[in-house]
């Protein structure tokens, strides 16, 4: 149930330091981004699955359920270069419930990762989230898969909009594929369609409202004997004088099908539908 079931953003791209035109000429979206290493960002983040479905399906007989799923994280975030970064989990509170009929009352806990300092790095495509100066329990391992697993979600809609110049009101298809097999732990997107639906010029500089709509898949997310199919709905806010985007909603459904053992050990088929949120804000920390 903790595999991408936690889904799942920061996003870093990039833009010359000229003021952005906002008077409905091209808007530069994708340039290389302003920020330095050392640069610290404070961000918060919340996910949430209201009444997802989930089967257990055996050999003879079949469990339907209900789950819910609510992550919320407060964290400060340094730079370490194009790649790699610190993470203090300063708030760190989750539920997760499996449940028949009517839904409990809310039972949100403190993550096992509050006041931990975690590296989060890029190698060889994937994105891996590590404990410093110590080896995490099979529980904390959950939960910085959880955060790695977000961070992949956040590439799509960097990838998308990388290298992009478009005018206030365009619309259009961008192919982001890592693989177009299956390749595990690679995205396999289709039908991304995104519209530049904004521009607002702000005391810190002209922000762009971006659109994105489209789904993936993912063959071993994270190494878990699971398929996902994910589908998304992107509204992002981007500084553009520091590509940082300052706000970030992201809800879409996700379905994954994997393969685990019951609680008597024996081979089991675990489906889970999951309509999810996840917004997110952040902003730099300044000196």
């Amino acid at each position: 149930m903790h595999a991408p079931l936690r889904l799942l953003l920061p996003l870093l791209i990039s833009v010359h330091l000229n003021a952005a035109d906002t008077s409905g000429g091209p808007v530069d979206l994708g340039a290389t981004s302003p920020l330095r290493t050392g640069t610290v960002l404070r961000e918060k983040r919340e996910v949430r699955v209201q009444e997802g479905k989930g089967r257990m399906q055996k050999a003879n007989s079949a469990n339907d359920f209900f789950c819910r799923f609510v992550q919320s994280v407060n964290l400060v975030r340094r730079l370490l270069g194009a790649d790699t970064e610190e993470m203090q989990v300063r708030e760190m509170v989750c539920e997760l419930i499996n449940y028949n009929g009517t839904a409990p009352p809310p039972a949100e806990q403190a993550a096992p990762l509050v006041g931990k300092v975690l590296r989060l790095r890029k190698s060889d495509g994937r994105w891996k989230c590590t404990m410093v100066g110590g080896k995490p329990s099979a529980e904390q391992q959950k939960f910085l898969n959880d955060l790695a697993f977000t961070r992949l979600l956040l590439e799509i809609p960097e990838a998308c909009l990388l290298n992009q110049t478009r005018k206030p009101g365009e619309t259009w298809k961008v192919s982001i594929n890592e693989s177009g097999g299956k390749d595990y732990g690679a995205v396999v997107a289709k039908d991304i369609e995104c519209t530049l639906a904004a521009m607002d010029e702000r005391p810190d500089g002209a922000l762009a409202t971006v659109h994105i709509v489209g789904s993936f898949t993912m063959e071993r997310p994270m190494n878990y004997l699971s398929r996902i199919e994910v589908a998304f709905d992107i509204t992002l806010v981007r500084r553009l004088s520091d590509m940082l985007d300052v706000s970030t909603k992201i809800s879409g459904s996700l379905k994954n099908t994997a393969q685990v053992n019951d609680a008597d050990g024996k081979p089991a088929q675990l489906i889970l539908e999951l309509p999810y949120t996840l917004v997110r804000t952040q902003a730099i920390e300044r000196k």
